[in-house]
Order: structure tokens, then sequence, then C-alpha cells
């Protein structure tokens, strides 16, 4: 069997490979980011960009969750969440697939902490034994991070602290890879929301106090802004008995209060000066909300903001009808500012992300190989070149002998030293084509572009392939990273479940000092049907 790039070529662009294998070239090459807003009820996504006069939307839409699907902060049914988020990208027309997404699993920690001058030990350690007394959390299943919000300074201050229990935060990555998305960043929505609302209302606010008060679904956040630092984060469900738009109003209301009572009581430092904004939407206040609060909440700014109203001051390009934008439905504030972060605009430097480690980790191993692959298929292109460079630069040199007959014997002399170096290089690169043609010819009757398929679709997103080459008689060697034994075993699994390996095996598994497993898998080929 003969070497066909055009057959391979075309199955990389029509996708027909594990999108697995591509994802760090996704990563390379997009410029556009996906900000994925989850919870119990619908799923809304952003696609943004940066443009020349700020941040630009490119496309928003939302869609209902079908009952059941995730049940008190927990993902009941993947497979159907997976095909929401894919059926709503296609709606869209979104191909991008960096994303950032919400931290909507229960239960969950974002708290303010202080750190003593002295910490014993790492701070990281501290932080985390800290977290093991939180009572909603397994001390055994923590994924956690931090970042200050005192500004400079990595010892004594206050820290803003997230957890969240990791297993559920692992099965978030994994949703979101079966829907063919990337995930670079996973933070509370409250981050979201404030990195959204950072130009409009926070920023360059020295002189007063800034209250956000976030009302969405039962719960009511509070979060307070001093000097442009987040100083307070307060998490309260709204009483069961408060149904009436008047009576969640009123208790809102006493929530602001208490705080700045408390700011005006403890805070020696307190401006006394408060600017609020209340953020709603839906049924929940009455529609005078605004100037009830105003009179409730003596000596202070306030105003009401509803999601479209965020997502008019964080970007650009948001009317539907413009030719670049693919808007279906008000932008989720929360998408948007998910997306910000992609963009590297943390202006309030609120930086913190519950990706996995070993997530990383292994993405940074396949942007190596990537690198390899690349150096590999240039190297190919040159042995292609070479074989049709030597038969122009002949037919030049004899065009030259003819325009060269005043000094006949100069130019035979050169033509033959010419002729002599040309023939040495076509020797050298047909012995290269003649070892890679024997290698191929071995397995003359193997579906190559299928085997590859479905090396692609058994592959685990914990594992990627260094390298593919021949063995004795119908056998291919397959090298490659995993992050663990186990996904080792379960693509020997899977690739036995192919029609064209006959038998896969593992011929040899090495933890190399980074903790990645090394693996050998030898595959005995199966000959076509019908040869």
């Amino acid at each position: 069997m003969k070497l066909n790039m055009k057959t391979t070529l075309e199955t990389l662009k029509t996708g027909s490979v594990s999108p697995g294998w591509l994802a760090p070239l996704e990563v390379l090459r997009t410029r556009t980011v996906l900000g994925l807003d989850i919870s119990d009820k619908q799923i809304s996504l952003a696609l943004l960009k940066r443009g020349r006069n700020g941040v630009e939307l490119l496309a928003s839409a939302n869609a209902p969750l079908p009952d059941g699907t995730i049940k008190n902060g927990c993902i009941e049914n993947a497979a159907v969440l997976a095909k929401t988020i894919k059926d709503l990208k296609k709606h869209c027309r979104i191909r991008t697939a960096r994303t950032s997404v919400s931290l909507f699993t229960e239960p969950s920690v974002v708290q303010i902490m202080g750190i003593p001058k002295q910490v014993p030990g790492n701070i990281g350690q501290f932080i985390r034994d800290q977290v093991k007394h939180i009572a909603v959390l397994q001390p055994n299943n923590i994924a956690l991070d931090f970042c200050s919000v005192t500004g400079a300074g990595s010892g004594a201050g206050r820290l803003l602290v997230v957890a969240a229990d990791d297993r559920k935060v692992d099965e978030i990555v994994k949703v979101c890879g079966q829907a063919d998305l990337i995930v670079e960043a996973i933070e509370p929505p409250l981050l979201a929301y404030t990195r959204a609302l950072y130009a409009n209302r926070i920023a360059g606010k020295f002189d007063c106090n800034v209250l956000i008060a976030i009302l969405q679904g039962s719960t009511l956040t509070l979060c307070v802004f001093k000097k442009q630092a987040m100083d307070f984060v307060r998490t309260n469900s709204i009483p069961a008995e408060k149904t009436q738009p008047e009576e969640i109003s009123q208790w809102l209301a006493e929530q602001m209060n208490a705080v700045i009572q408390f700011y005006d009581v403890e805070v020696p430092d307190s401006s006394g000066r408060w600017e609020i904004t209340v953020v709603a939407d839906g049924e929940q206040l009455p529609r005078n909300a605004e100037v009830v609060l105003r009179a409730k909440v003596t000596g202070a700014g306030l105003q009401i903001m509803t999601n479209e109203d965020i997502c008019h001051a964080a970007v650009v390009n948001q009317s539907s009808g413009h030719a670049d934008c693919r808007r279906t439905d008000i932008p989720s504030p929360v998408a948007i500012g998910l997306a910000m972060k992609l963009l590297d605009k943390d202006t309030h430097n609120l930086k913190v992300n519950l990706l996995p480690p070993e997530v990383t980790r292994l993405r940074a191993a396949q942007k190596g190989v990537l690198l390899t692959a690349n150096v590999i298929a240039v190297t190919m292109l040159i042995m292609m070149l070479a074989v049709a460079v030597p038969e122009r630069k002949i037919a030049n040199l004899s065009k030259s002998i003819d325009n060269k007959k005043v000094n006949l014997l100069q130019s035979v002399r050169t033509l033959f030293e010419k002729r002599a170096s040309l023939n040495s290089q076509i020797d050298a690169v047909s012995n290269q084509i003649n070892q890679i043609n024997a290698v191929l010819d071995s397995h003359r009757d193997t579906d190559w572009p299928g085997l590859l398929n479905d090396i692609g679709k058994a592959m685990p997103k914990t594992a990627c392939m260094i390298s593919l080459s021949g063995g004795a008689g119908s056998v291919v060697l397959l090298k490659g990273l995993a992050t663990s034994n186990e996904a080792v075993y379960w693509f020997v699994d899977r690739l036995n479940k192919s029609e064209r390996i006959s038998l896969a095996s593992i011929a040899g598994t090495e933890r190399d000092s980074r903790g990645f497993v090394s693996y050998e898998i030898n595959c005995t080929l199966a000959s076509k049907k019908g040869k």
C-alpha cells in the first residue's frame, strides 16, 4: 500500500478523526472564546472576541434543560446535558472549542478568608486544612483555588477562596469534552458577574464602597468592593415564606442595610458612601422596586440592572441585525463574564480557576506532541518537494548549456558536477521513500483511514498517542502517554472492539518522573473483508 497523503488530509479536514487528537491545535489557532453558563434549569452561551472597540459579541443563545438533567447541583444525566450543549452550539454555528464554564455544582464554598502574618508551612496547605473543616465538603474530595484580594503580597492578608467537590468538577470537564469543548477555566458565577460589571460599576470607585446584590434563583449573593478590591462575600437563601415580590423586596432591603451597618460600625476605614447595584431578572421584584429600595436603603445611590443592561455595558456589536452577530436570545451576564476571562479581561484580578491540574499537565504534553508532529509534517513536505526539484534543476541546466556555448569545456565540466550532485540527492530521497513504502506494503490489505478513525474514537480523553509504527507480520505498535494505567487498559479494551483489529494487548507501561504513564500497545490487524 502506498502512502495516500490526500486521503489522510481529507480525513483530518472532515473531522472523522476523534477531536481529542486535534484539541491542542484548536487552542493554538482560535481567536474567539466561549462562555458557558449552566444552571439547574437552563444553559446559556456567549461567543466573544476582542475587537478594535472592545469585547465583541459574536453569538449568544439560551436553552432549557430537560427536568432531572441537573438536580440540586449534581449532574444526573450527562448524556442529555452534553447533547443540549452540542445542539445549542450547532444552532449558533459555533466551532470554537476554548471554553470557560460556570461552577454550578453543589455544595461549593466562596468566601474571603483572613490569613495570619506567620503562616505555618505552605500557604496552600494551610488553606486546604482550613477548608477541610467546612462541613459541607468531604475532606478527601476537595478542589480549591484562591487569590489575594488585598493587592500585592503573598504573606499576611486576605484571600478569596473557592472550593467544591473535585469529582463533580471532573464531571464538568468530562461532559464538556463530550460536547467537543476544551475547558480552560471553571469559576463561580459571582466572579463572572463582577467581571462583566467591573468597568461600568466598580472601576475607579475609590471614594465609596460598592455593594453588588445578585438575585439568582432562590439565593441572594452580596458582595462588597472597597477601593476596587473585593472585601466581603455572603450568600443567603431567600426565605421560603417570602413568595411575593413586595416581600422579597423588603427582605432584600434588610439584608443590604445589615451589610452597610456592619461596615459603619465594624470597619474603621470605611468611606461611609455607598453605590449599590442590584442584579435581578424575572418577576422576583415589583416593577417599582428601584424606587422602593432607594427609599428603604438610605444614604446610597442604587440602580437595578437586568441581564440585558449588564451585557450592553460589557460588550459591543450586540444587535441581532449586525452582520457578524448570531444572537438569538438575551446573553447571560455570567456567560459574558466567563468568556471575558479567557480574553485576559481579569482587570479585577480575581484569578480563580478550579480546572483540575492534571488536565493542564496533559494538555501541555499534547502540545509538545503537536509540535513534534508539525516537524514531521514539514520533513515529509520537504521529501515530496525533493523528488520534483531535481527534474526542474536538470531542465534548467540543459537550457543553460545551450546559452553558454562560448565556454563549452567549462560549461560541460560544470554540468557533470551538478548532475552528479543531483543524482546523489535523488538516490538518497528514493531510498527514504522505498523504506516508507516497505512498511506500508507489509500491510497492503489494511484499511488505513478506517483504522486511524477507530484508534481516534477508542482513545480516552486522558491519553494521547505519540507514534504508530509497523512490526512483524500484521502487527502495528502504538506508543503514547496517559495519566493513569486505568486509561491504558480502557484504551486497549476499546481497541479490541474494532473490526479492523483482531487483537490488542499491552506490550509495556512505565510511569515517568512527571507522573505520566508511557505505554506500548501491540495491535494485530484484521484483513479487509472479502480479501
